[in-house]
């Protein structure tokens, strides 16, 4: 699944077009990065043989080509195998932070979570899914310890891309963590200000024609609610409903754990998305992770398998199991967890 398409072409990964990103702007200029031609130009160069098509595109934020500046020093191919590594040493730490249980059940959600499809589907892309989820975990982590700024701005990070944590700050500053909530959007903020400043108005005016021509992509919206309502106004009505569902169960579960909560913010994101792909399922990691720290009951702990196996199959069973799973798990998260019975 991940050695295959990579040792037949190391370049034929989402990675490659961060690189070109990153590139442009070291040869050309930060302005120029979403330069439709230079990016055609540079993709030549590197991929002769290659398919530039409408997928074919650098649309990530330029925090992400920020991050990827380094690796640039070890040529296309080393950035992407040095990537790899990234990748897989923060989905460990994403384990080893957030995961619960003895010896042999961390090694089981870590053997899982290797061998789950929207994990190796990510590995095979280079996609940024699993960085994500590691700054998910290390937020989660600084919360319980007590430092909820820091944690905001770890979480803040993730604007690398920003569609897979986009309703957990919501849902933490609807449940009172507002400084958790405070560091995100100062960080955040921050970059986006940043970014602005680099690339300028003719940079801006790039970003926004390729988002336009992203949105008219019937694979980026596949895995949404718009594969059942269609890409229209039902499916923003119903992605809007998923956001006031959210707002309202981190409200009424602001006395819940801060675990049960980051998985609520992680669910309702996955559940409410207008862009997304397969492999960014793989930020579930760590609401799974979190929501067995509640001890949920065996119905809700079959229900994860559930959950596990449609995206397992997703492609050959569709969308319609993974997305119905995730929208169940949606509810029993919105419903206020009971207290603990207290012992006599």
């Amino acid at each position: 699944m991940v050695a295959v398409p990579l040792r037949r072409d190391i370049l034929d990964n989402d990675l490659t077009f961060v690189y070109i990103g990153a590139r442009i702007g070291l040869e050309h200029g930060w302005s120029h990065i979403y330069s439709l031609g230079l990016q055609h130009d540079m993709f030549t160069q590197l991929r002769p043989h290659g398919d530039f098509n409408d997928g074919a595109r650098f649309i990530s934020p330029p925090p992400f080509a920020w991050l990827i500046l380094p690796l640039t020093l070890l040529g296309a191919a080393g950035a992407v195998y040095a990537w790899l590594l990234i990748s897989l040493a923060s989905l460990v730490a994403a384990w080893w932070l957030a995961a619960t249980g003895d010896w042999r059940g961390r090694a089981l959600w870590l053997l899982a979570a290797v061998a789950w499809y929207p994990v190796l589907y990510s590995l095979s892309l280079a996609q940024p899914a699993l960085v994500v989820v590691l700054l998910a975990a290390a937020a989660w982590r600084l919360t319980e310890a007590g430092r909820p700024y820091l944690a905001g701005v770890v979480l803040g990070l993730s604007v690398i891309k920003p569609q897979l944590t986009l309703l957990l700050p919501l849902v933490l500053l609807a449940s009172g963590r507002w400084k958790v909530a405070a560091g995100w959007a100062a960080t955040a903020t921050l970059l986006a200000l940043g970014s602005l400043a680099v690339i300028g108005a003719q940079g801006l005016s790039d970003y926004l024609r390729l988002l336009e021509e992203a949105q008219h992509v019937v694979n980026n919206r596949y895995f949404t609610l718009a594969y059942l309502l269609g890409p229209g106004v039902l499916s923003y009505a119903a992605q809007a409903v998923v956001v006031v569902i959210a707002a309202t169960a981190a409200y009424l579960n602001r006395g819940a754990t801060h675990a049960r909560l980051f998985a609520l913010g992680l669910v309702a994101t996955a559940a409410g998305a207008t862009y997304w792909h397969l492999q960014d399922f793989a930020v579930l990691l760590p609401a799974v992770w979190l929501f067995w720290r509640e001890h949920p009951r065996a119905s809700l702990r079959w229900l994860l398998l559930v959950v596990g196996v449609a995206g397992e199959f997703a492609w050959p069973l569709t969308p319609l199991p993974l997305l119905l799973g995730i929208a169940v798990w949606l509810a029993a998260l919105a419903t206020p967890a009971r207290p603990a019975p207290v012992a006599a």
